[in-house]
């Protein structure tokens, strides 16, 4: 009998949140380790433990920032951005594409922008860092999370992955996708060198946000045949840290 056709294209998209999906870089801003003239600024108190980050996002998001968006808007690079992450989350999505995010952020933190933007719906799995991973502040020793954010807090399940290059290699087994149906779209080019040999990479080299070149390179990835993307990966391996947005 006639062999059954391959699935098109990409079947799973593990996206970094800070500098990847986010503009800035969402940890270090709001714990005061921002850049000044780079990325988002935060104003002091500042906090680096998952519920006093949540709060500390909401009353951003309720004062300081509520005239321009929002915390999260303003961390994704505005209102223009966001609607074509959005758009682009959907056309992946519509692909058959099973989405998710890896981060060394906080999930609570993570969960609560994604929502704000109407994004958190799209995504699968959040796997990130909980609780008081990063220590406490002053300001986290004295926080106290409102009723209505607990739902955003991560569980252990969510913390539990040791390298983003060790989560890849067991997600893609459990779903038994190959090296060209799975990728890691990353600011760190470190991870992307450890990611390399396991599934395909999409560097995000400015570490300022994914921008159009790498909503159409995953968008395209999504609706090729292997065949195609396999040839591509397999002539695109001295590109692997080249300006822009570079497959491998």
């Amino acid at each position: 009998s006639a062999e059954a056709p391959r699935r098109v294209g990409v079947r799973l998209i593990v996206f970094d949140f800070d500098q990847t999906l986010s503009c800035t870089h969402v940890f270090y801003a709001l714990s005061g380790r921002g850049t000044p003239g780079r990325g988002l600024v935060v104003p002091a108190p500042y906090a680096v433990s998952e519920l006093g980050q949540l709060c500390r996002v909401d009353e951003l998001s309720k004062g300081t920032f509520k005239d321009k968006g929002g915390f999260a808007q303003l961390a994704f690079g505005g209102a223009a951005r966001v609607k074509q992450v959005q758009q682009t989350l959907q056309a992946l999505r519509d692909a058959d594409v099973e989405l998710m995010v890896c981060t060394k952020g906080l999930v609570g933190t993570i969960n609560y922008c994604l929502e704000a933007l109407d994004m958190r719906g799209h995504f699968a799995s959040v796997y990130g860092r909980t609780a008081d991973a990063y220590g406490s502040t002053e300001y986290d020793a004295k926080a106290v999370l409102p009723e209505e954010l607990k739902r955003f807090m991560g569980v252990p399940s969510q913390d539990i992955w040791k390298s983003k290059e060790r989560l890849m290699r067991n997600l893609m087994a459990e779903r038994g996708l190959r090296r060209e149906q799975a990728v890691l779209v990353e600011d760190d080019p470190q991870e992307i060198a450890s990611a390399h040999p396991v599934c395909l990479t999409v560097f995000v080299s400015e570490a300022a946000g994914m921008q159009h070149q790498h909503f159409d390179e995953l968008i395209r990835l999504a609706t090729r045949p292997h065949t195609e993307v396999a040839n591509r990966c397999d002539t695109a391996a001295g590109g692997l840290f080249r300006k822009g947005c570079a497959i491998c």
